[in-house]
């Protein structure tokens, strides 16, 4: 018998959310009153997969990439990217998108042990018990149908963060395409009802890669760690300098995720213009996170954990930033 892996839509949406801890006596980017599961859509998982690649491959940015030079001075997170607090309209803590990815992973853990139950009775030479087989295949094929629904809507949206989540997620798959995840689905359906029935597997889909990543795919267990503590000790915004630049940096940042959300019907010029804007916004966190850190401003705590996330990327901070930047190559391909 296959061993079927876990379903591909819960796998890929796997990621804990990112919030940006307040500051202290500033405030800060908001904080989402809820903590859904999603929305990170696997930008998480696809960094941990490529930085995978980077410690196999010992990847560090160019000289000419200018990572190091506008990089923080310790390896703090910045917001930007998949760590934005910010969310369009259309991707929003409390938008029909999110709540549809909170659904989808909710039952991720409950169907990873199950699965697991399953297999090791098969290894140990037991049979499986069928009428659960079935039930979890029509699960898989449930999810699966409501995950590649909402990627449509990810891949279709004007929305410039849509469109970054898309892109992002699709980089955790490992090169398949969309169509040969969709087949890889099926096959794994079809052989577990199988299974459930005692029918014969089916031949594998001809022309696709059936091989799983040499990384495996994320599980539950494997969710990087969170981030709760505060960026910034109190005593930085004691500096009416600091708050009035801090400030204009959060509204600013606001007011470019607002304006990519009509990303999709802006000209090509307009699109470059955009995109410009964007990477001024996050050089100019990497700049703020640096003063800050010249200052000993930084809450060790919050450096301890952006350590401890990297780590459980198998990233660097400068890493982190070249993926974003240029590995992931995601913006490029977002301008059509």
């Amino acid at each position: 018998m296959m061993e079927v892996q876990g379903p591909f839509a819960t796998s890929l949406l796997r990621a804990p959310p990112r919030t940006f801890p307040s500051s202290g006596q500033v405030r800060a980017p908001e904080r989402p009153r809820r903590s859904p599961r999603a929305l990170a859509l696997g930008l998480l998982a696809a960094y941990r997969h490529r930085g995978r690649r980077c410690a196999r491959t010992a990847l560090e940015p160019d000289e000419d990439g200018g990572s190091e030079a506008s990089a923080p001075s310790s390896a703090c997170i910045t917001p930007i990217g998949p760590f934005c607090p910010y969310r369009s309209s259309a991707c929003a803590w409390d938008s029909e998108l999110s709540k549809g990815m909170s659904d989808l992973t909710k039952d991720s853990p409950e169907f990873a042990v199950e699965m697991g139950r399953m297999q090791l009775d098969v290894q140990m030479g037991r049979e499986p018990d069928a009428q659960r087989m079935g039930q979890l295949a029509d699960k898989l094929e449930q999810s699966y149908e409501k995950w590649n629904g909402l990627m449509a809507r990810l891949r279709l949206s004007s929305d410039f963060q849509s469109r970054e989540y898309f892109k992002l997620t699709m980089s955790h798959l490992d090169g398949r395409s969309m169509e040969d995840l969709g087949k890889m689905v099926k096959y794994q359906i079809d052989c577990m009802r199988a299974v459930a029935t005692g029918g014969l597997i089916p031949p594998m889909p001809a022309g696709v890669d059936m091989t799983p990543p040499k990384e495996g795919l994320p599980s539950a267990a494997a969710a990087p760690p969170s981030m709760t503590a505060e960026p910034f000790d109190s005593s930085a915004f004691t500096n009416d300098v600091v708050k009035e630049e801090y400030a204009a940096l959060c509204r600013d940042h606001r007011q470019v995720i607002n304006m990519g959300e009509s990303y999709g019907n802006f000209d090509p010029l307009g699109k470059i213009a955009f995109l410009d804007q964007l990477e001024k916004i996050e050089e100019r966190w990497d700049i703020f996170f640096g003063r800050l850190g010249l200052l000993g401003a930084l809450s060790p705590e919050y450096k301890e954990q952006s350590e401890e996330f990297l780590s459980s990327m198998g990233l660097s901070g400068s890493q982190l930033r070249w993926l974003h930047k240029e590995g992931l190559g995601f913006r490029v391909q977002v301008q059509g």
